[in-house]
């Protein structure tokens, strides 16, 4: 690969390489854990931090630095060597079939991106409609695992359209927050105002958006679009939405990163949170 490719590729593609290298370098590879999910395009809270890959042996399981070399001495070459790709990391699974998991064990947020992602792809209403779903989760030998998997297949919700929303919503039921309605379509005297990530039925009925700032600046996202422009059309969308009365509240990563920056701007905004979900941890990262 060319290196001013790497260089100017995201971290997502980045990691998708390394990943491809390595399936190529070891054709008989099984990727595991949230490389799996990452690579089959399910939605993960941040990109992996290793390439997981399953093997049956219990030799050199761990972790072990990838294979990695940039040619030459330029300026390119060594800013290449600073964002090397991440290690392999290897686990032993006696199974190797297609399984989905996490909802058991996996850190609260991120489990329910996930399972929002599985969701939004099956067409269904609930994850618990899914037969192979129900079926691992009812394998599971420990009643406690079993619990908190229907718990969270029951909360997962195919309106929530990123990672970044997935992550707000699983921050506003641990804080106690009211549900929000997703997607709700808005409109005026002009006609449709647009969409909003999130919206409340409790007054002074304020609405919330995650900002991802890929929709400002990503090509693939923008289709090209100049961001100026993009801007002043959210802003103009946002003078529409407080003139119909709604408070709109905005977040993104840095506020998802300590969640009390998230309830404090709930709070402003006018939502009043209840007790905080009990045995659920709120850490994702």
């Amino acid at each position: 690969m060319p290196t001013e490719v790497w260089l100017e590729a995201s971290a997502s593609d980045r990691f998708r390489a390394a990943a491809i290298a390595h399936a190529l370098a070891n054709p008989n590879t099984v990727f595991c854990g949230e490389t799996a999910l990452f690579l089959n395009g399910i939605p993960v809270v941040k990109v992996p931090l290793s390439i997981d890959v399953a093997v049956r042996s219990t030799t050199r399981l761990g972790l072990r630095p990838n294979t990695f070399d940039v040619r030459g001495d330029s300026d390119l070459a060594r800013r290449a060597r600073r964002v090397a790709p991440p290690p392999v990391r290897r686990h032993r699974h006696d199974d190797q079939h297609t399984t989905f998991t996490g909802l058991a064990t996996g850190r609260f947020a991120r489990a329910i991106t996930v399972a929002d992602g599985v969701l939004r792809r099956s067409g269904r209403e609930s994850l618990l409609e899914l037969p192979e779903i129900t079926s691992a989760i009812s394998r599971l030998p420990h009643k406690k695992h079993r619990q908190r998997a229907e718990v969270i297949a029951s909360l997962t919700r195919a309106g929530s359209e990123s990672a970044g929303e997935s992550v707000s919503r699983a921050l506003m039921h641990l804080f106690g927050f009211p549900e929000p309605i997703l997607q709700r379509e808005h409109r005026d005297a002009q006609g449709f105002v647009g969409r909003t990530d999130f919206a409340w039925d409790v007054a002074p009925e304020p609405v919330g958006e995650f900002d991802g700032w890929g929709k400002y600046f990503r090509r693939e996202l923008t289709g090209g679009e100049d961001p100026r422009e993009i801007i002043r059309r959210e802003k103009r969308r946002e003078n529409r939405l407080l003139a119909l009365g709604h408070p709109v509240l905005r977040w993104d990563w840095s506020e998802l990163e300590q969640p009390a920056l998230l309830r404090a701007k709930l709070i402003e905004g006018g939502l009043r949170p209840t007790a905080r979900k009990p045995g659920l941890a709120d850490k994702f990262t």
